[in-house]
């Protein structure tokens, strides 16, 4: 679809696209200077929690957040399986142990 210069379509969506944008900026900024307090909250928090049955499930966010605090942009599904993997392992068949 085209537009003219002076289409007021075309100025709605420039300057929705200006707001987006806007947005973006202003959330990242916001996550980027509040994010290391909430990790650190997070890690005090798993920290009050070791020995308890929640372990694996605390280890493993707490592994995940500290990937992505490691990361500039998304943790990538394969970091996901290998954290996931590491902490919640399947659960193999024993090959001792056979049925009738």
């Amino acid at each position: 679809m085209w537009h003219t210069p002076d289409c007021p379509q075309w100025t709605i969506m420039q300057i929705e696209w200006e707001a987006g944008s806007r947005r973006i900026k202003e959330q990242e900024a916001w996550a980027k200077e509040i994010f290391p307090a909430a990790h650190e909250r997070l890690k005090q928090a798993a920290a009050a929690m070791a020995g308890t049955p929640a372990q694996p499930f605390v280890d493993a966010l707490t592994e995940l957040v500290q990937a992505q605090a490691d990361t500039t942009g998304f943790v990538g599904l394969y970091q996901w399986v290998e954290i996931l993997e590491r902490h919640f392992p399947p659960v193999l068949p024993d090959p001792d142990h056979t049925t009738e």
